[in-house]
């Protein structure tokens, strides 16, 4: 019944079990990905999330910073665009998280969680400051976010994977497309709209 009267050797047989050991395995791993993909959350009341992302250009150097401030429900509180010349990837973060901040810190907002979709960006505030710091090449962005940090403020940063990081890589990718620009979106520009609604409904 299972060979249809076929003859197979065993050799056949063998690759066989391979091919479909391997089939499997792969079909459970992008299950297993689709059942624990990660969304985006709203943060609980009275917190509010930021989300930061940082775009460049290698061709031009140019450098985009986008952010956005959402509040419980996924409330629009405010976003940012902002593009500039000379620069790299990592800066390019670095200055769209000081942004950030300083935007909620502006705004009033004192319980802040913060997402990043950088993960070396992140573990420079995850990691106690050392006496090298002084060293790195953007230290006069990670010591100014350090101070920043430091205010009377509950601040958590934590890294999350870019895919559910769209709406501040949007507002980014605007920034560096638009250099000279530096905005504040008191309420969703139009073409942030597909991924904003995408966030709201996880």
């Amino acid at each position: 019944m299972v060979f249809n009267d076929d003859l197979w050797q065993i050799l056949v047989v063998r690759q066989k079990v391979i091919l479909s050991t391997v089939e499997n395995s792969v079909y459970n791993v992008k299950r297993r990905l689709w059942e624990e993909q990660a969304l985006w959350r709203p943060p609980e009341h009275p917190w509010i999330k930021l989300n930061t992302d940082g775009s460049w250009l290698r061709e031009t150097s140019a450098m985009g910073m986008g952010g956005v401030i959402r509040a419980w429900a996924a409330l629009w509180r405010g976003g940012l665009s902002h593009g500039v010349l000379h620069g790299n990837a990592l800066r390019a973060e670095l200055l769209a998280l000081e942004e950030g901040l300083l935007f909620c810190w502006k705004g009033g907002f004192r319980m802040v969680t913060c997402e990043c979709d950088c993960l070396g960006a992140v573990k420079l505030f995850q990691d106690r400051p050392t006496d090298r710091d002084y060293l790195h090449k953007h230290y006069d962005v990670i010591r100014r976010v350090q101070q920043i940090l430091a205010r009377d403020w509950v601040v958590y940063v934590s890294h999350i994977p870019r895919y559910i990081n769209s709406v501040a890589h949007t507002l980014a990718t605007w920034g560096v497309r638009n250099l000279g620009s530096n905005v504040f979106w008191r309420s969703p520009p139009d073409f942030i709209l597909l991924p904003l609604r995408r966030d709201s409904m996880s």
